[in-house]
């Protein structure tokens, strides 16, 4: 298994990254995968608009884990992701238009023989922001997309989605007027995840009913909830307090706002943490129990179990 490390916040950057770990060079503004990692290649274009682009199209030999960690400038990245396995099983959680943004980890596994395609596009907060200026509930919408991040945004891959991609993936230097194109085709993909994500949220009459002091309040909350798994998470009272409400209004609106109640969702990210350090074939599962302040491994193993359906020594070849 192959594992790559990521910390950026442009792709110019990331591009120089992918060529030091597949140990390559980069030619006009490409990454060729050598023959013992896989076929294709990862392109780098910066666009009039402002945006880069990283259009991947290969195939992998090796199971690969893409590991992002956090930083602390703010970009949003649509990831645009079509991944086959060799079964032809599109699977769907992979298969999907996500919106990310590069003050959050993330993983994302890739099986040996799959084949990738993805256009992942990057921009700032402010082309965001002028961009959704002009929509109704521009406020809640802006909202919506601040706290829902961190969990991320999935949208299915229709046809429509595909066939833009498929046209960006076929575009080369014997394109007529290739950066046009590209910019136009990216512009549209781009346009349509927002476009879909204001309908539903219009259709569904989405609101966040919390008022913006509550809103710092909860960020502050979830950044303490999960600054350190190594000990038993704070108590509801000590996090109501730190929120200036009462424990049940607290536990309300985070569910409302994240998703799940406070302790699940503190579990959620707990066990994903989990999940990437046995990756990253860096640690024993020994090691990544008490580092996640379990005591008793049979406990870390059920509770890694119950969110995986796998026991930690099944993972990918894991040290014991």
């Amino acid at each position: 298994m192959q594992n790559f490390n990521f910390t950026y916040n442009n792709f110019e950057e990331l591009l120089k990254q992918y060529a030091k770990s597949f140990n390559v060079r980069i030619k006009d503004k490409a990454v060729i995968l050598p023959e013992q990692s896989g076929k294709g290649s990862i392109c780098y274009y910066q666009l009039n608009n402002g945006f880069q682009v990283l259009v991947n199209n290969f195939s992998v030999f090796n199971d690969i884990t893409f590991q992002h960690q956090k930083t602390n400038e703010e970009f949003f990245i649509l990831r645009l992701d079509e991944i086959v396995t060799q079964e032809e099983i599109d699977d769907e959680s992979k298969s999907a238009a996500v919106l990310a943004n590069t003050s959050f980890d993330w993983i994302f596994y890739v099986k040996k023989g799959a084949q990738i395609n993805s256009i992942h596009v990057l921009f700032t907060k402010e082309w965001l922001n002028n961009f959704l200026d002009g929509e109704k509930k521009v406020d809640y919408i802006k909202k919506y997309l601040s706290l829902k991040l961190a969990t991320f945004n999935y949208e299915s891959l229709d046809a429509e989605y595909k066939r833009l991609m498929k046209e960006v993936l076929l575009c080369n230097d014997k394109t007529p007027l290739k950066l046009l194109v590209l910019q136009n085709r990216i512009m549209l993909l781009v346009e349509r995840f927002f476009t879909r994500m204001i309908l539903k949220i219009n259709d569904n009459s989405f609101e966040v009913k919390v008022s913006d002091d509550d809103l710092k309040r909860l960020v502050l909350v979830e950044e303490e909830l999960l600054k350190d798994f190594s000990i038993p998470p704070p108590g509801i009272p000590k996090l109501a307090r730190m929120a200036a409400m009462s424990p049940s209004k607290l536990k309300i609106i985070f569910r409302d706002i994240y998703g799940l109640p406070i302790y699940q969702y503190f579990q959620k990210h707990r066990m994903n943490r989990a999940k990437a350090m046995l990756i990253s074939q860096k640690y024993t599962v020994k090691e990544v129990g008490f580092e996640l302040g379990y005591t008793n491994l049979s406990n870390f193993a059920k509770a890694f179990k119950k969110s995986f359906d796998q026991l930690p020594s099944d993972l990918f070849e894991v040290k014991t």
